[in-house]
């Protein structure tokens, strides 16, 4: 009965030794958890994947000056003048800058201007003009605006007008006794709008912006 007793008594000390070791390997190696068995897991992994840009065209955009919307609004205009419009774009986007006549609201240009470079439009007819701004990222060229291909960009559009009475740019000639002048213009655009130096511009839909 003894011996008995003394076997029971050391086979129960072998067992409580063995639970506390195996708690003391679990502390020091963790367990991972399964991702396909674990629902909050993959939740947060399918939100991560949904967020991320998404695009066939990442890092794709156009030379500076070209002219994607004219497929949409007919040739870009051009006369016999010394006008001028210089786009600097310090911003972390592209963008197509568009100048459109304020009388009948007839598209002059629009030209496409890469982040961090400039670009001058030239040889600008005589005319009242205000401009919209069409930013983004990766330009997909099979994008279609109002049901025709023109291209557009696949992430972080944004749809900015400017054509309040003080934006508006006056392209005219002008003398005097000795010299004629004519109009040369600067927009320098920021990814931050500094308060008091930027123009009155104004978010726009899709829809509104073309």
């Amino acid at each position: 009965m003894k011996q008995q007793t003394k076997t029971i008594f050391w086979l129960g000390l072998i067992a409580v030794t063995g639970i506390f070791a195996y708690s003391s390997y679990l502390k020091r190696n963790p367990i991972e958890k399964d991702v396909d068995y674990d629902k909050d897991i993959i939740d947060k992994v399918e939100t991560i994947v949904v967020e991320k840009p998404v695009s066939e065209y990442l890092g794709n955009k156009l030379e500076n000056g070209a002219s994607p919307y004219d497929v949409l609004y007919g040739q870009s205009v051009y006369a016999e003048t010394r006008h001028s419009l210089k786009i600097i774009n310090n911003g972390s986007t592209d963008v197509i800058v568009m100048l459109i006549e304020k009388t009948g609201d007839k598209m002059i240009r629009n030209e496409y201007v890469q982040a961090k470079s400039e670009y001058e439009m030239t040889k600008i007819p005589n005319s009242l003009c205000y401009t919209k701004y069409y930013y983004g990222r990766d330009w997909n060229p099979n994008r279609k605006t109002k049901g025709i291909v023109t291209g557009g960009f696949d992430n972080d559009e944004q749809f900015v007008i400017s054509d309040k009475d003080g934006d508006i740019l006056t392209f005219q000639v002008t003398s005097d006794e000795q010299y004629t002048y004519s109009s040369n213009f600067e927009i320098t655009l920021e990814t931050q709008i500094i308060e008091g130096k930027a123009m009155q511009e104004r978010s726009l839909k899709p829809s509104e912006f073309f």
